[in-house]
């Protein structure tokens, strides 16, 4: 066999085998499949380390209320049922807030010298510090774990809106108020689009945030909920509960980010490169005549 009829060969690279797996998807399956080989490794290798097998027996007999050995039936619904109204609340307060606050922030520079301190607080205090302090305040129920949600998460939304304010141009800002653009036309076109890629970050960093601060209020303070439910299992030294809860709240995240969160944010991206918008450039990157023809309505 001539050389160049061996070059002509499809090697392993080449194949269909090798496409796929220097693929995204081919790539997350194998790192996924690697993650579990060196799991069960260890697995194996340690009894207080669960393999993967043992933990998704786990999450079966949790969720579909099986006994776990004659120690108490899964009870995921229940406990999850708790959470994600603690959740959702917390989150959806915590958003409006942080949108309100980042817009004064980015808009006014008195606000900007009197609050970036304070933002710069808020941030700084991990989740678990609002746990224990919103334990203190309002003791044993819902309101520790919403609360926790609302002072972890509200930050972000803010600190993120008031970049993407500020990174509206100042040339765009001033051509704006020369040729009596109105206010919520300036909304629509100018200030919406610059700060959805924003806003979408600081709402994806609150969601993690915020799911995170949910569990540890409940672990600490609260008689329900995942967050509790893991917590039981620890103390019980079953650590196949215990994993096999933070299995669950790792998918969960997943899921609401691929479900929810992900097709939000193509679609906010989609409105905003549709043709309805005004400003059919990169807000900052527009020149002066386009912006002079979107003003006057041509």
């Amino acid at each position: 066999m001539s050389a160049a009829t061996m070059s002509r060969q499809p090697g392993f690279a080449n194949s269909s085998i090798g496409r796929a797996l220097r693929s995204s998807w081919g790539a997350r399956v194998t790192s996924y499949f690697a993650f579990v080989v060196a799991w069960q490794i260890v697995g194996a290798s340690f009894f207080r380390v669960p393999t993967p097998w043992e933990t998704l027996d786990f999450i079966w007999r949790e969720v579909s209320g099986g006994d776990h050995g004659g120690v108490r039936p899964g009870q995921f619904w229940e406990h999850f049922s708790a959470t994600v109204p603690r959740f959702a609340i917390g989150i959806s307060v915590a958003f409006v807030i942080g949108v309100v606050v980042g817009l004064l922030i980015g808009s006014f520079s008195f606000v900007r010298a009197l609050l970036s301190d304070v933002l710069l607080v808020f941030l700084a205090l991990p989740a678990i510090i609002w746990a224990f302090l919103t334990v203190m305040w309002f003791g044993l129920g819902w309101e520790a774990p919403v609360y926790t949600v609302i002072l972890s998460a509200a930050p972000f939304v803010a600190v993120n809106v008031a970049q993407g304010v500020r990174a509206v141009s100042p040339e765009l800002r001033r051509m704006s108020d020369a040729f009596g653009v109105p206010r919520n036309r300036r909304i629509r076109s100018m200030l919406l689009p610059a700060i959805t890629g924003y806003l979408f970050t600081g709402l994806r960093f609150a969601v993690i945030i915020g799911w995170n601060a949910v569990l540890l209020a409940e672990w600490f303070g609260a008689v329900d909920g995942v967050g509790w439910r893991a917590r039981l299992w620890y103390d019980a030294a079953r650590y196949k509960g215990f994993v096999g809860w933070a299995i669950i709240f790792i998918v969960f995240i997943f899921l609401l980010d691929g479900l929810v969160l992900s097709p939000l944010q193509r679609r906010a991206f989609r409105w905003r490169a549709s043709p309805s918008s005004d400003l059919k450039a990169e807000v900052g990157a527009v020149d002066t005549e386009s912006f002079t023809n979107t003003a006057i309505g041509l």
